[in-house]
């Protein structure tokens, strides 16, 4: 070969590979709802389309848990991993959390029978639901869908044990305050718990 054809062959290869560097550094951008979420990726709606990106490998500093239902923005990369192309965030924003981010955790209400005290319910993150100052209504697990929450509960009292599913509406939920209804009535008036 002529050293024309080497450099003509140099210039080539170092054009493939710099439009192949560039197309995986390439920044992409997602806008849209949280659909579905594992410990290493999620799913994105964007209200056209719906995006899947992989969050194994990247910094948990720039890209923070999400619960399904929150709003995010998204930067990703692709990313050549074992010879398959991955979608790689390298930066996540929650722009609004679902109403899962504010449901989680401790709910009390002065107890009826003692003021003194504070009964209530513990709604964890894995679906689990744990009574606060209650012996005879045993929660047990609690889920959401849409302004509903559906709390599952174990009643030992007055002598008769049963399983069931209360079904009541979220009338208010915020940071600070739940208060859930049924038939129109009031039936907790809850504050955060510690």
């Amino acid at each position: 070969m002529t050293k024309i054809h080497y450099s003509v062959l140099f210039m080539a290869m170092a054009a493939v590979f710099s439009l192949s560097s560039c197309a995986g550094d390439k920044e992409h951008s997602a806008e849209g709802t949280v659909a579905d979420a594992t410990m290493n990726g999620m799913s994105i709606d964007t209200g056209s389309d719906t995006v899947f990106v992989s969050t194994m490998y990247s910094d948990p500093d720039k890209v923070p848990g999400v619960l399904i239902g929150d709003s995010v923005a998204v930067k990703y990369v692709m990313k050549d991993t074992d010879g398959v192309t991955v979608p790689m965030v390298v930066s996540l924003i929650v722009i609004k959390h679902s109403p899962y981010y504010y449901i989680q955790g401790t709910w009390v209400e002065p107890n009826p029978i003692d003021s003194a005290q504070v009964q209530g319910v513990i709604l964890g993150g894995d679906g689990i639901a744990v009574s606060v100052g209650m012996e005879t209504l045993l929660f047990k697990d609690w889920s959401m869908d849409g302004g509903v929450l559906l709390l599952g509960y174990k009643s030992i009292g007055n002598g008769h044990v049963f399983d069931g599913t209360d079904t009541l509406k979220i009338d208010r939920l915020d940071a600070d305050s739940l208060v859930l209804s049924r038939n129109g009535n009031v039936v907790w008036k809850f504050g955060r718990g510690k």
